[in-house]
């Protein structure tokens, strides 16, 4: 009880409140939290917009500013002086004042963080006010500077950068009053300088979004102290949950020890003959943790311990705590959380899940990406750390309510920024990873599907099944399973989340026990039906992040699992993977490429030279080009059909070659038609090597009579285009090339490294080559085939540029500058080659003195035709063929 006439401080009630009990933990240490490096995506993004803002939105951001400013003009003699007072306040002596709180409190590297971050938010606001300047594109620089004189003046704000820095880096106001009023101070001073006209509304944001990526990179690169629950918080978060303590022992997993000493300890334990009695030990632990608790005097210089006893493991210790048992490091893998092994004056020990704030922007990310991505792998969004811990212990009470063998939640507390959950601890329990295959008996690969099908009738999904998650003990004669992490869990769960979970567990235990054991065991338990669903859905994406990993190093084994299941049911039909991702990364990329190629096509094209080269179009010859490129189908069914073996219909064949042209909307150029081309043949009963020779073949035999026929235009016109125009320089290049490359080819391991990836292909290639040399009739039709396709495409480019007047361009010229755009087509990563074609074509247009406009609107037009004025014809065509099977 307080003493009369003092009042008690929080810190002496807190301390009296953990007197007694001995906390053994992992040492504190700087963390990199994730929100920091979200918040600098953000603010990065902010930045951009708000740049894009003040260009595109510039007459509404100045026209609020001078509305502000009309409002507030009366008082702007005033309005400027207290701008001057408070800007100087703000951007020298508060940043001051916080660093010297800091340094006051012992915070060394806390005020050295602040430190750099100003330097850093000073140093970025005035690089980002140099590239302005030197872009010096007047959209830009109008809607970021004000009028100062005759000449605009870039009005980035240094001095606010620096403070919004060295304010972001000593953490979040609500932690330090004085961080609190310097905000404060900032934002009115900012305020009132857009108001008195040294600044734009735009340029004032960016100016603290840039201080605060300063900030946020220095905390992220630095580390921070977090708000969890350690010491003195998590025995009262304990306490709050409902146990009083007497001793709480962090459980680490250590299956990457710091020492040689370390390994022989957790090996000794991992094969039964560890005793650690005989571990020699340094501040030794009471054998009986209910028994006497040590207790600390409390110590001015370092009140951590002098509160909760908090001290750093022996090696002995934190072997003991790491290893006494099986349970709490699994419990750790599973769920990635902390955990404690807490005692408490019964003399029992509880099993302390902690759930750290920090850690809940990271998760909340992870879900929505896979949301996003997946179908049928997205779960309930959890927002908060709160709803994370109440998800938590839902799914505990509902899984032991259904009947499953999991720890018993005790109670659920909260304190700092973390969450408690509190439950029993089953003894002599290892996980699936601790154990050998021939140490679990088929009676218990049994009970573990039994235990997930005892879930699943509760409607309960477990949605994390690792090795991790498998529990293996020993009741009387038999092995029981326990399965336990239900934090990722869903209750009244889909019939597909079911599954996931189903596939999980087959995919776990056929990795860790072999494929025949896994799938009998799911025999014995699920029905047939179940079993049916679960070959489709093996599948890498599936799988948790431990279990993809024992995949990559063991690929055979799921198609050994997925085998076994069909075994198991020799009448089921052949399988067809469950399509569960909705884009994957290459889909990412393909996209950004494409608007970057749009942009880069947009930005370049003088729209008034295209409209003015359009306006003189002549549309008849825009038909007769949309007419040649029809042929081009046709020339490409033909190479294809006669490259073939056997007889297939060469109406279908010449609508394979239409339908590429719908694929080619989510291909690049030269997939497309190969990968139709290959689909195609599978169909008609070719078989697949043969099939890829055969496309294979036909891109050959393009490129060679490509090569022939631009010779023979410069041999029979005498005219060589653009060739004949090459310096001397750029011959002597090329020569030193093709020798490098020579040279290069004189090593004899990059000689077997190229002919490793390449000699599959000419062996695949080669006997289909002697076919068609001994077949002279196929032969022929290959060669009229790839010359019509080639010639449509030459024929539709020169009726483009007919449509605009060019008349008398040289034909090997345009032979040329449609080469260049088609290589520029094949290599761009987007679909059908958009933007590298148009800014290919155009270039070599205008390298033989064609008008920029006309060059453009040339090339344009010419991509229309051969590309996007298709994609219908191809749409129909591709739903013919599927409807008949031919796809």
């Amino acid at each position: 009880m307080a003493q009369p006439g003092k009042k008690r401080s929080r810190q002496d009630a807190t301390r009296s409140l953990c007197d007694g009990v001995e906390v053994i933990d992992a040492p504190a240490s700087r963390t990199r939290q994730p929100k920091d490096l979200l918040g600098l995506v953000f603010c990065g993004l902010g930045v951009v917009g708000l740049l894009a803002l003040s260009v595109y939105a510039h007459r509404t951001t100045a026209g609020v500013t001078e509305d502000i400013r009309a409002i507030t003009s009366p008082v702007s003699i005033i309005l400027d002086l207290a701008v001057s007072i408070l800007m100087n306040t703000a951007t020298l002596l508060m940043p001051a004042a916080v660093m010297i709180s800091a340094l006051l409190r012992r915070q060394l590297m806390l005020a050295l963080q602040g430190f750099l971050a100003g330097i850093g938010g000073f140093a970025l606001a005035r690089a980002s006010t140099w590239a302005i300047e030197q872009v010096a594109w007047e959209p830009l620089t109008e809607g970021m500077s004000v009028v100062a004189g005759a000449q605009y003046q870039v009005a980035i704000a240094p001095l606010a950068a620096l403070m919004s820095g060295v304010l972001t880096a000593m953490g979040p106001r609500s932690r330090r009053p004085v961080v609190s009023v310097a905000w404060n101070i900032l934002w009115v001073a900012l305020a009132a300088w857009v108001l008195t006209g040294g600044a734009t509304l735009p340029a004032a944001f960016i100016s603290v979004l840039i201080g605060r990526m300063a900030g946020l990179a220095i905390r992220y690169a630095l580390g921070v102290h977090t708000d969890r629950a350690t010491g003195d918080a998590l025995v009262i978060g304990i306490r709050g949950a409902g146990l009083d303590p007497v001793r709480i022992v962090r459980v680490r997993d250590i299956s990457e020890p710091e020492s040689p000493t370390d390994r022989l300890d957790v090996r000794s334990i991992r094969d039964g003959t560890y005793r650690p009695e005989t571990d020699p030990v340094d501040d030794a632990v009471p054998q009986d943790p209910a028994a006497s608790p040590a207790k600390s005097t409390p110590s001015k210089a370092d009140p951590v311990k002098a509160v909760g006893a908090q001290r750093r493991m022996s090696r002995a210790e934190r072997v003991e705590a790491a290893v006494s048992d099986s349970t709490s490091r699994a419990l750790e893998r599973a769920g990635g959380n902390r955990i404690y092994a807490v005692y408490g004056r019964d003399g029992e020990r509880r099993d302390a899940i902690v759930l750290d704030g920090d850690m809940q922007v990271l998760g909340f990310l992870q879900a929505t990406w896979r949301a996003l991505r997946l179908r049928g792998m997205d779960r309930r969004a959890v927002r908060s750390l709160r709803q994370a811990a109440e998800r938590a212990a839902l799914l505990g009470y509902a899984a032991s309510a259904a009947g499953v063998r999991t720890p018993h939640l005790v109670g659920v507390g909260e304190a700092a920024d973390s969450m408690m959950l509190l439950q029993a601890h089953p003894k002599r329990l290892r996980s699936l990873d601790d154990l050998r295959p021939a140490e679990v008996s088929d009676a218990a690969l049994i009970d573990a599907w039994h235990q997930l099908d005892l879930a699943h009738r509760a409607g309960i999904a477990h949605r994390n099944i690792t090795a991790a998650s498998l529990l293996f003990g020993e009741s009387g004669d038999e092995q029981q399973v326990w399965l336990i992490g239900w934090e990722n869990g869903d209750i009244a769960s889909s019939e597909l989340a079911r599954n996931l979970d189903r596939a999980q567990m087959a995919a776990l235990l056929g990795l860790k026990v072999g494929p025949e054991r896994a799938i009998a065991s799911a025999a014995a338990v699920l029905p047939s039906a179940a079993l049916a669903s679960l070959a489709g859905l093996l599948q890498p994406v599936v799988f948790p992040a431990a279990t993809r990993e024992l995949a990559r190093s063991s690929k055979p084994v799921i198609e050994a699992v997925r085998q076994a299941l069909l075994d198991q049911m020799p009448d089921t039909p052949p399988v067809v993977p469950f399509r569960l991702i909705r884009f994957g990364w290459r889909t990412v990329l393909v996209v950004a490429m494409t608007l970057i190629a749009i942009w880069a096509v947009v930005t370049k094209l003088n729209f008034s030279q295209m409209m003015d080269a359009i306006s003189r179009a002549d549309p008849v010859w825009m038909i007769v080009s949309f007419g040649l490129s029809m042929a081009t189908y046709v020339g490409a069914g033909m190479t294809l059909a006669s490259l073939t073996p056997g007889h297939i219909s060469p109406w279908r064949t010449i609508l394979s070659q239409v339908a590429a042209s719908f694929m080619a909307l989510s291909m690049p150029a030269a997939v497309g038609p190969m990968a139709i081309s290959l689909r195609f043949l599978n169909r008609q009963g070719v078989r697949t090597s043969l099939a890829v020779a055969t496309v294979a073949l036909s891109q050959v035999a393009l490129f060679l009579v490509t090569v022939l026929l631009l010779a023979a235009s410069a041999l029979v016109t005498g005219d060589t285009g653009v060739l004949s125009d090459l310096p001397v320089g750029a011959i002597v290049a090329v020569a030193l090339t093709l020798a490098m490359l020579g040279c290069l080819l004189l090593i004899p391991r990059l000689r077997a490294w190229i002919w490793a990836k390449a000699g599959p292909t000419f062996n695949q290639v080669w006997p289909r080559v002697i076919w068609v040399l001994g077949q002279p009739k196929r032969l022929i039709l290959a060669l009229t085939g790839t010359v019509i396709q080639f010639g449509g495409y030459v024929a539709a480019f020169w009726a483009a540029l007919i449509c605009f007047g060019l008349t008398d361009l040289p034909l090997g010229a345009v032979v040329l500058v449609y080469l260049l755009g088609n290589v520029a087509g094949s290599a761009a990563p987007t679909p059908g080659g958009l933007g590298g074609v148009e800014i290919a074509l155009t270039a070599g247009l205008r390298a033989i003195d064609v008008a920029t406009g006309t060059a453009a609107s040339a090339a344009v037009l010419f991509r229309v035709i051969t590309y996007w004025a298709r994609v219908p014809l191809g749409w129909i065509a591709f739903r013919y063929l599927s409807r008949r099977g031919d796809l």
